[in-house]
């Protein structure tokens, strides 16, 4: 206490001048006076608390990871040490596992569902897919990633490329390597990110991933219209605000080892014009016949989406494709070229968190039976066939990471295409209950 204070000390009552300075002697020794510097304590553990922090940034930076949150070696557990290359890696994937019943086919239950290409078993259970995912992505701060997808069961042979499966041959272990491609972000503009190795195509509204499509089967525009995946490189340069711009070479429709020397040209613009609107514009042209360096194959992919309300989603896909100089499949009529075209609608309304009805109709229309190639009654090879589709599909979330499906499908053909017991009819029904455990 200064002296100062003293005048005032000697007017107060002793006895309230004895408790005032018994409350004094009892403060925290380090409080401090408004009017008198920090004491040297409240500096040092003021050091302390830096020098921690400064720690825990050195150790994010270098990656420093531990199974048991920083505490393994201490329990003596074992731990994981990461490369900082592999610093922000995430690993993804799903199994998928359904049971399909084609009412066609209550007779000859060994008979695939005709025009299908991943629910292709019928009146069967079917192990799809077992996906494994890695990836590191793109940051400011480390501009190169990477990404592979190990791609396993029966969903594998149907997106299988030459050079990489057996194709050819039909024997197959069911095991893909679906993508494999690095990344990296050049400092150009608002950025150009490359693309370089083996990837998804850019076309169509649905993927080879069932979880991320709103129904179990597939569209046949999905199937037979576009390919599935591509090696080569691509380039993107975003757009603001109104979306992004992608071109790119690649060998061809899912070829790993080229089987011929023509090089084929993809391109994707996407656009965002009002808020929950986007259109994207895909394209694709090349050689892509064994040995033909001359006849190009070339399609027109528009996608457009609409999240209309919180709760309502729409969708719709059309495609055009043609390709030059073909010969058809019994080899017996040549013609100068061959064209296909579809279109699909598609609608998905949550009911709740938990259950959503999903809904897709379908025309496509494979002119010269090229892209399908479909016989019908008596072997013979009929063209300019229309197939109709409409598809329903209720989903629910069981779980965080578990999804349950349950779809009926109605497909129809202006020619007799579809297996009927020991015949063929112009119609076929299916049902399918779906099963899936993504993480």
């Amino acid at each position: 206490m200064s002296l100062r204070a003293w005048p005032f000390v000697k007017m107060v009552p002793r006895g309230l001048f004895a408790f005032l300075l018994t409350a004094y002697c009892l403060l925290p020794t380090g409080m401090v006076w408004a009017d008198e510097p920090a004491t040297e304590s409240l500096k040092v553990e003021i050091q302390v608390l830096k020098d921690r922090l400064s720690r825990l940034e050195r150790q994010v930076s270098e990656a420093e990871f531990t199974g048991i949150s920083g505490i393994g070696e201490k329990a003596g557990l074992p731990t994981l040490n990461l490369p900082s290359g592999l610093q922000g890696l995430a690993i993804s994937g799903y199994a998928d596992v359904s049971y399909i019943y084609n009412f066609n086919e209550a007779d000859s239950p060994t008979t695939a569902n005709t025009g299908r290409v991943f629910d292709t078993e019928s009146n069967g259970f079917t192990p799809h897919a077992f996906e494994l995912v890695f990836e590191k992505a793109m940051t400011d701060q480390t501009p190169i990633g990477f990404r592979t997808d190990l791609f396993a069961g029966d969903d594998a042979d149907a997106i299988g490329s030459t050079g990489l499966a057996d194709t050819d041959t039909g024997d197959s272990d069911q095991v893909d390597l679906q993508q494999a491609y690095i990344t990296a972000r050049a400092p150009i503009g608002a950025g150009i990110d490359f693309k370089v190795g083996k990837f998804v195509t850019l076309l169509g509204a649905e993927v080879i991933e069932s979880p991320a499509n709103w129904n179990f089967s597939r569209s046949y525009m999905f199937g037979y219209s576009i390919p599935f995946t591509h090696t080569g490189a691509l380039a993107s340069y975003p757009l603001g605000e109104f979306g992004s711009v992608t071109g790119g070479v690649v060998n061809g429709w899912d070829i790993v080892d080229d089987t011929n020397h023509a090089k084929t040209l993809l391109g994707n613009l996407t656009l965002t014009p009002l808020e929950g609107v986007s259109l994207f514009f895909n394209a694709i042209s090349g050689a892509e016949r064994a040995d033909n360096d001359h006849d190009d194959r070339t399609v027109f992919d528009v996608v457009g989406s609409w999240q209309a309300t919180e709760q309502l989603a729409l969708m719709m896909n059309y495609d055009y494709g043609h390709e030059s100089s073909l010969t058809q499949g019994t080899g017996l009529t040549g013609f100068e070229s061959a064209n296909w075209q579809g279109l699909a609608l598609y609608a998905k309304y949550d009911l709740s968190p938990t259950w959503a009805l999903a809904g897709r109709w379908e025309w496509f229309d494979d002119k010269d039976n090229v892209r399908t190639k479909f016989t019908s009654i008596g072997g013979g090879v009929p063209t300019d066939i229309d197939f109709y589709e409409w598809t329903l599909t209720s989903q629910w979330k069981l779980h965080e990471h578990v999804l349950a499906r349950l779809e009926y499908r109605h497909d129809k053909a202006d020619e007799k295409v579809f297996v009927r017991d020991e015949g063929f009819s112009a119609y076929q029904d299916t049902v399918a209950a779906e099963m899936i455990y993504h993480f």
